[in-house]
């Protein structure tokens, strides 16, 4: 259960996720929001064995804007589910149907980026990338609640402080609901 949070603000870009990491019925805490060079940040919901993997394989990227590292990274995150699937034993019972093939190791990632201009870049866990140009973007067990949350800020301009703000509340609401399976301590970057 995971909830991450990127909120493009007029001057930068907010990053925030919950501390809660579970696998099966463990629950501890740890970080969901990691550096990926200079000017980028990366954080993922879903399996922790994909979200290992790809984080392994991100140590080697480059210090290059996301714009050039686009392919490169959904590359990167093909290639571990790939790998899974090939370990996974009940992969051969899923031949005949994709969509329960990525059901066997979810992931969703979310690579964002603050300068030269703040920039979302979004990977399911096939390896498609897209740009998230307009709005806020929320990953996780939890993103209904968050995108709820943010309905009225949609399309107004809104300022890092304020935006430190707003992110923190809105994790800070969706840990409260309880239901998603989220927890503290919540982690707030701005790039």
């Amino acid at each position: 259960m995971t909830l991450i949070l990127a909120i493009p603000c007029t001057d930068g870009i907010l990053v925030a996720s919950d501390g809660q990491v579970t696998a099966g019925m463990v629950r501890s805490s740890g970080q969901k929001i990691f550096k990926l060079n200079d000017n980028c940040l990366w954080g993922a919901s879903g399996e922790i064995a994909l979200i290992q993997r790809v984080r392994e394989r991100l140590q080697g990227v480059n210090n290059a804007p996301l714009s050039q590292l686009r392919d490169q990274i959904a590359q990167i995150v093909q290639e571990c589910i790939t790998e899974l699937l090939r370990l996974d034993f009940r992969t051969q019972f899923c031949q005949k149907d994709p969509n329960s093939l990525l059901q066997l190791h979810p992931g969703d990632f979310v690579f964002i980026e603050g300068s030269p201009q703040p920039r979302i870049l979004h990977v399911i866990a096939n390896g498609t990338p897209e740009w998230i140009t307009d709005r806020a973007f929320a990953t996780g067990s939890g993103d209904l609640f968050a995108y709820a949350l943010l309905q009225k800020y949609q399309g107004r301009p809104i300022e890092l402080e304020k935006g430190a703000v707003l992110a923190y509340k809105v994790i800070e609401e969706a840990i409260a609901v309880g239901a998603y399976g989220l927890g503290p301590p919540i982690d707030l970057w701005a790039r």
